[in-house]
């Protein structure tokens, strides 16, 4: 609950604008708690008291430090945001664990819906494990590809009769080349990844979803900075919401969704150019437009 010191408060209306539940009112005697059970414990009103009048009894002190300047150019993000690309060749090396704790702690600190912050995150950093996932994952690719060969009438009116062929075109060359090159080290669906990061939930928010989006793209944006390859794993993270069996092998809790799956791994490629993207599409409606 809050505790608001009215001996030192203001009633300079900040808590109150910055609250998104409504719970605060300014009355004449200051900032007051009235609707206490609107909270979701987002912090804002502690954030923007000008003279700390304000605690939050269920949030620790220590782990609400002073706003510190991100000292980041507009500049210097863009720079990033173009550099970082989808890695999908890795060295062998598994990530270091003062490198996996940096990547869960940015994205830890990704916004939520109603600051849920239901997210939990799974880093699979041993050989033999992601061996097992990449197994898992090739038993599924193999009846994927098989089934869509066989109801290949019904994929077409699905999803039309280009999309069908390139999509049955792109298993059978997956397939292929893991056929052709598994026991030299080829590998189509972790992409030799040494590193597997899972983001999962008991999905109790309608926000999940997207809440893992966001903290995945955190992910990526702090691995371009440490120098860590990444790429968005659909695969993996569809495979699991199909089979039970990928969820066990992934170590995934039972009574969990996952939401997102990211491989990691140090890039055994180097980039010497940004990213290409098409022109943006884009309407921007000002003032007085009809």
């Amino acid at each position: 609950m809050l505790k608001i010191d009215s001996s030192i408060c203001t009633s300079c209306g900040s808590c109150a604008r910055a609250c998104p539940g409504y719970v605060i009112e300014i009355e004449a005697g200051g900032a007051v708690d009235k609707y206490p059970e609107n909270c979701i414990d987002c912090g804002h009103c502690v954030a923007v008291c000008p003279v700390d009048a304000i605690v939050n009894e269920r949030m620790d002190p220590s782990g609400f430090p002073a706003r510190v300047d991100p000292c980041i150019s507009f500049e210097a993000f863009n720079h990033l945001a173009r550099n970082r690309r989808s890695t999908r060749r890795f060295k062998k090396d598994p990530l270091s664990r003062e490198h996996v704790e940096k990547l869960v702690d940015s994205a830890h600190y990704a916004p939520t819906g109603e600051n849920a912050q239901e997210l939990e995150y799974l880093v699979i950093n041993d050989p033999a494990r992601i061996a097992m996932i990449r197994d898992a994952m090739a038993r599924q690719f193999k009846q994927l590809h098989s089934l869509v060969k066989g109801l290949y009438g019904f994929v077409v009116l699905a999803m039309g009769k280009e999309e069908a062929r390139r999509s049955r075109a792109s298993l059978g060359r997956i397939m292929a080349k893991w056929a052709e090159g598994k026991d030299a080290g080829e590998d189509p669906f972790l992409r030799t990844a040494p590193t597997l990061l899972i983001i999962h939930s008991k999905q109790k928010t309608f926000m999940a979803q997207t809440d893992a989006g966001i903290a995945g793209y955190h992910v990526m944006l702090a691995a371009e900075v440490l120098g860590i390859g990444s790429v968005w794993n659909g695969f993996h993270q569809t495979f699991c919401g199909l089979n039970g069996s990928m969820r066990r092998v992934s170590l995934v809790p039972k009574g969990h969704k996952v939401l997102a799956s990211i491989s990691l791994g140090y890039p055994d490629v180097k980039y010497r150019r940004n990213v290409f993207r098409r022109p943006v599409r884009s309407r921007i409606v000002d003032h007085g437009e009809p």
